[in-house]
């Protein structure tokens, strides 16, 4: 495998694993951001962009593809960085109640957009200059089968975190469970906006 690929991946698998930390541990536990009335946008922006990387994983990382396939995953790609983009503006009136991003959730987004960028960049930097051109081969090789039980995990993972994301988006999911599990002492419990 071609060292700009496996860079790629790598960066893939890091940005897949602080991704949850993010999602798991700052917007759902922390800060409940499902339950705020004034970051529902956000909240389905981050929605959308789970979706996005289903066909991104694919069309980048599940094969070598090139010509169609390739301008294909080249649009994924840019649907899904202009969503995060939107995420961006949104996250000022998102986050005012709040205060804000705080310092650890704004270090860890920077860097989760350097590793997803860098990834996408070094898989496509990878391509030969003929796999741009629209009449080339779809496929042009394999990644092996690490390549593609990589892209298979992020595939899955990201479809289901867009299924949880739609999940919380429904209007019950803001009421249930803390209640009734008894677990109001923990701050993923508490009140939106006043952690205990």
């Amino acid at each position: 495998m071609d060292h700009l690929v496996i860079l790629g991946f790598v960066f893939l698998n890091l940005f897949m694993v602080l991704g949850a930390v993010d999602l798991f541990y700052f917007h759902i536990w922390k800060y409940k951001l499902h339950t705020r009335p004034e970051s529902r946008y956000e909240h389905t922006l981050h929605m959308a962009f789970a979706f996005l990387m289903v066909p991104v994983a694919y069309l980048l990382y599940y094969q070598n593809f090139g010509g169609i396939a390739l301008w294909a995953g080249v649009s994924f790609v840019a649907a899904a960085l202009g969503t995060e983009l939107l995420d961006v503006f949104s996250e000022n009136d998102s986050r005012a109640s709040i205060g804000g991003l705080s310092t650890a959730e704004y270090a860890l987004h920077v860097l989760l957009t350097i590793l997803k960028v860098a990834s996408f960049a070094f898989i496509f930097a990878s391509k030969p200059a003929a796999a741009w051109d629209l009449s080339s081969p779809i496929v042009l090789g394999t990644y092996g089968w690490m390549g593609e039980m990589t892209a298979m995990q992020v595939m899955v993972g990201s479809g289901l975190v867009g299924l949880l994301h739609a999940a919380l988006l429904h209007p019950r999911a803001t009421t249930l469970g803390c209640g009734s599990l008894r677990c109001s002492r923990y701050s993923c419990c508490a009140t939106p906006g006043h952690s205990k």
